[in-house]
């Protein structure tokens, strides 16, 4: 009994020291994000975050406690080797999960969870976001941890074969007894609510938080957690938030058009997505001043847009925001997850296929990651260009694909044959992380460096095209459309909750645009679409989640995973789920904030309904 008892317990402290090790890692590795925090903040992420570790360790135990419990009284050898390979199978996979985790965290602002599904369906994709020394890091890593701890395991806990003796019952009930009481650390203790994110909130610091978080308990939270099902919220009965934000706009209210239109020419329109595009860059919105020298130009050749927020951080939930008029949801996941959801979305694009416009769109990487491909078949795109169609030499001068400034050469060619009017659209790849662009203007291998070197180049491969353009007679009847699919925590790093983190650029220019002004009016990517339709003088119906960025009516939202966040002239905030608490972020004295956060409420609620049901 001695031996069992003594296996099982050494068993659960391996583990509780596993995940120890790789908290430390965790740390070590993102020193750059948590190097502000206190020492109080520190020693948090230990005190407060254990009470994961206990939970995660006694999951992973409890296979290993039932076959203990029955097998070292009746086949010991046999029982040990399925313990010893079950150990070394969990190894394999915790090992990469952690590193994966780690790597994520500065780019994804979270710890690791069920978005890393969508990825892996797509391992190309994961593969052209690292450099090949971090692939090979990677592999050496997770082979050396993965052998380090199967080490360990040997040397301190499978050291004994197990005692069969005459007391073998007795081992058997103690050490089932012991298995089922793991339910305590599983759950968190004798509570009446089980373990959430809650039971380890300590600080007013996001990211301390984060870190105190189990990446294995964080990621199966968030799996059995997955499905539209699990954001239900309730700030109100349906129907109230549905007729709150249903009337909160003025059908009446007239909207200025800058565009000047010939009734004999329609307007072709060239649409530039940038990847990654953060106003923390561009300086006319209050970023860095010479970050983007060319972007900075243009701005003041137009209609430039300073409060425009994407409503999450990733490409998927840019896309659908922009392409098909849908916010991001607190869910990990997108519409462009959901086909059913997809085919009800509003693709604004439709409107220009509709008035007999040549629709083309032209990517540099996989055309299929994302579900991208079958995003823009529905939005009407007939001519699709991705890094497939180009030679391989140039496809593969970037791990993600082609280089922007291959490109734009072979757009702005065949735009020199389209029938117009047309509508061409470009997504760019180059400021994609790992950031390896053929061209070194900014020195430096960290992040900040190498990013804002891909946005250099990024940006100059931007002013050759524009300049290209303006060369010829399309520029004349022409409005180009400039803006970000979303925005980084780089350069500057900010909290992933703050407003500034989804600040992205929106600028309308070309020969159509006869004016040039800085609108500070706040909205939101799927604003765009449904501004764009107006601009063009053409009438639709305002998709339900939706505004006019020139209506009077001013606000944006932005969604993760841990809750939601809201902007307006008056009052700014996010509201974490898990937590309860709410961050205001731009609190104004005599300011009547109820009617706003009624307001945020309804709509966040509505949208969210709305997700779950169709």
């Amino acid at each position: 009994m001695k031996q069992s008892l003594l296996f099982f317990l050494k068993y659960y402290l391996f583990w509780i020291a596993f995940f120890l090790f790789f908290k430390v890692f965790f740390l070590l590795y993102n020193y750059s994000i948590i190097a502000n925090l206190s020492s109080s903040d520190i020693v948090g992420i230990f005190t407060h975050g254990w009470i994961m570790d206990l939970s995660a360790a006694g999951y992973l135990s409890v296979l290993a406690g039932l076959i203990i419990a029955v097998g070292f009284s009746f086949f010991p050898a046999i029982a040990r080797f399925i313990i010893k390979y079950y150990t070394l199978l969990v190894l394999i996979v915790v090992v990469i999960m952690g590193l994966g985790d780690a790597g994520l965290f500065i780019d994804w602002g979270s710890r690791l969870n069920n978005q890393i599904i969508l990825y892996l369906q797509n391992p190309g994709g994961m593969y052209a976001a690292m450099s090949m020394a971090q692939l090979i890091a990677l592999l050496f890593c997770w082979i050396g941890l993965t052998w380090g701890w199967f080490w360990m395991y040997k040397k301190v806990v499978d050291t004994k074969p197990a005692n069969t003796s005459s007391k073998k019952w007795i081992s058997m009930v103690v050490v089932l007894f012991l298995t089922a009481a793991l339910i305590l650390p599983i759950r968190g203790g004798v509570n009446t609510s089980p373990l959430n994110h809650s039971h380890v909130y300590f600080s007013e610091n996001l990211q301390a938080n984060q870190s105190a978080y189990n990446y294995f308990w964080n990621f199966f939270y968030s799996i059995t957690k997955s499905g539209s099902e699990k954001k239900v919220l309730n700030y109100m009965p349906s129907d109230e938030a549905k007729r709150i934000v249903e009337n909160s706009h003025n059908i009446y209210e007239n909207y200025p058009i800058y565009i000047q239109s010939n009734k004999q020419k329609p307007v072709n329109v060239i649409f530039i997505l940038l990847e990654s595009f953060s106003n923390k860059t561009i300086a006319q919105a209050g970023g860095l001043p010479d970050a983007t020298p060319r972007l900075n130009e243009l701005c003041n050749e137009g209609i430039f847009f300073t409060n425009i927020y994407a409503t999450g951080n990733r490409s998927d939930k840019g896309i659908c925001a922009l392409i098909g008029a849908y916010p991001a949801v607190i869910n990990g996941e997108t519409v462009l997850a959901f086909p059913d959801k997809m085919n009800k979305l509003y693709y604004f694009p439709q409107q220009f296929k509709k008035h007999g416009y040549n629709m083309s769109f032209y990517y540099g990487g996989d055309v299929n990651f994302y579900n991208l491909k079958s995003t823009l078949l529905q939005a009407g795109f007939l001519s699709i260009i991705s890094n497939a169609d180009f030679p391989n030499k140039i496809a593969s001068l970037q791990k993600w694909g082609v280089p922007d400034e291959f490109l734009y050469a072979r757009m702005f060619e065949e735009l020199q044959h389209k029938k117009q009017p047309f509508f061409s659209m470009v997504y760019t790849i180059s400021s994609h992380e790992p950031f390896d662009v053929p061209y070194q203007k900014i020195n430096g291998t960290d992040d900040r460096s190498k990013y804002l070197n891909s946005i250099a180049y990024s940006d100059s491969c931007l002013g050759v095209f524009i300049d290209r353009l303006k060369s010829t007679k399309i520029w004349e009847n022409s409005l180009v459309v400039i803006s970000s699919d979303h925005s980084t925590l780089l350069p500057e790093h900010t909290s992933i909750e703050n407003p500034i983190t989804y600040r992205i650029p929106l600028l309308f220019t070309g020969g159509a645009i006869d004016t040039s002004f800085i609108c500070q009016h706040i909205a939101m990517q799927n604003d765009i679409g449904p501004t764009l339709i107006q601009q063009m003088g053409w009438k639709n119906k305002r998709p339900k989640f939706s505004k006019n960025i020139f209506s009077c009516k001013q606000y944006a939202f932005y969604c993760r995973e841990t809750g939601w966040g809201f902007i307006s002239p008056s009052l700014s905030f996010f509201q974490n789920i898990e937590s309860k608490k709410t961050t205001i972020f731009n609190p104004q004295e005599n300011q009547l904030t109820d009617s706003v956060f009624t307001f945020a409420k309804a709509y966040i609620q509505y949208l969210h309904d709305d997700f779950n049901k169709n």
